[in-house]
């Protein structure tokens, strides 16, 4: 009896280890690629755009069939990167903590339609690192979660850009403003209402249910044995971020392999109710300038309405001859990180790099992939380059 369990385990590991290692990925179109001729072709995108190193995750029918790693995570001491080589996930994180907090609407605890006035201990004037917003109250207790979920707050992407001052750039709900600072705020109040750090709720509601063994909020210590350097688009070495403190725009640590665990709950629509779920995926505020970055961000655009691009409740929102999408890109220092989703397909792809020469290659790095031709790198202003 012994030995027989012991054979049908041996037979689940087996079978495990091939769902996650698929000898095929179903692209867009319906064909198939070897996974032999893709990471070949990845080598060769990596080695021509001087990526230091590349995780990818690959889903299809809603769950991860492939994952692979390529490059280095030291190239001083020239060690390869492998799947649990953990990474930083720079703005990734933004979908995390959406969802965290969607789950939190869920339960009651918020409303994403309640002015975040409400939410707050003592007026806003009152907390030294957000006291510049209480200089135009009457605009400030307009915003509520949903708006700063939406990146339709007003609020700016960095107060650095404006003279270290954090003033609202647009009406609440007027304009699509990315925004960090906005992220950040909605994080804090999520801290100060319910009493627990950022970086428990998410070990709670996210990363323990998923068993997203190498994720957290924050860096841990069991991230020395494994991690990643981030290096600058010539080569050098920018270092790796080790974020002590929870940030709801951009503090996580993570693998391609975990986060796609993560893309694939919210492509199974698990961990939401119907309504919160449809709520994250409708379009909040429609996009209609030339780029989501940089000076270009203001000047209007028609090019983007046949995609009809839009940001939902935490991720962007485009429509493509493969149904709808959701994606969301990651941009730090040096570590550079992209992931998109075709739900209607079941299929999506996670990458995760530690090269500043990522943005470049992505396209041609989705189109290998699953034939992705769609993503709007163009608005993220990866073709700019």
């Amino acid at each position: 009896m012994k030995k027989l369990i012991l054979l049908i385990a041996s037979c689940w590991i087996l079978t495990a280890s091939y769902a996650q290692q698929a000898k095929t990925i179903r692209q867009l179109n319906g064909e198939s690629i070897p996974t032999a001729a893709l990471s070949a072709r990845l080598n060769h995108i990596l080695d021509s755009a001087r990526l230091t190193g590349l995780q990818v995750a690959i889903i299809n029918n809603r769950q991860t069939v492939w994952t692979g790693s390529f490059g280095l995570k030291d190239v001083e001491k020239q060690l390869p990167l492998n799947d649990s080589t953990v990474m930083y996930a720079a703005s990734l994180t933004k979908v995390v903590f959406s969802y965290l907090f969607l789950r939190l609407v869920d339960q009651g605890i918020f409303d994403l339609d309640k002015p975040i006035r409400d939410y707050l201990k003592l007026p806003i004037g009152e907390y030294p690192k957000w006291q510049e917003l209480a200089e135009d109250s009457i605009a400030f207790h307009k915003i509520t979660p949903g708006m700063i979920l939406s990146h339709s707050s007003g609020l700016p992407i960095l107060r650095s850009i404006y003279g270290n001052k954090l003033r609202l750039i647009a009406k609440p709900a007027e304009k699509f403003y990315y925004s960090n600072e906005g992220m950040n705020l909605l994080g804090f109040i999520v801290e100060e209402y319910t009493g627990k750090g950022l970086a428990e709720l998410a070990k709670e509601e996210v990363f323990a249910p998923l068993q997203m063994n190498h994720t957290s909020m924050v860096w841990e210590p069991e991230f020395e044995g494994n991690f990643s350097y981030a290096y600058f688009k010539d080569g050098k070495k920018y270092g790796s971020e080790r974020r002590k403190s929870s940030r709801a725009a951009g503090s996580m640590t993570t693998t391609a392999a975990d986060y796609a665990k993560f893309v694939a709950r919210l492509m199974n629509k698990k961990g939401l109710s119907k309504k919160v779920y449809a709520e994250m995926f409708s379009p909040q505020i429609r996009i209609h300038t030339e780029r989501g970055f940089g000076p270009r961000r203001d000047n209007l655009s028609t090019e983007n309405d046949k995609m009809s691009l839009s940001w939902g409740l935490g991720t962007g929102l485009f429509k493509s001859k493969y149904g709808s999408a959701f994606f969301h890109s990651g941009h730090g220092e040096a570590n550079q990180n992209y992931f998109v989703a075709f739900p209607d397909q079941g299929i999506s792809v996670i990458l995760m790099s530690n090269s500043e020469n990522f943005e470049n290659a992505a396209p041609l790095i989705l189109d290998a992939c699953i034939g992705d031709r769609y993503s709007p790198f163009a608005w993220l202003g990866n073709l700019d380059h």
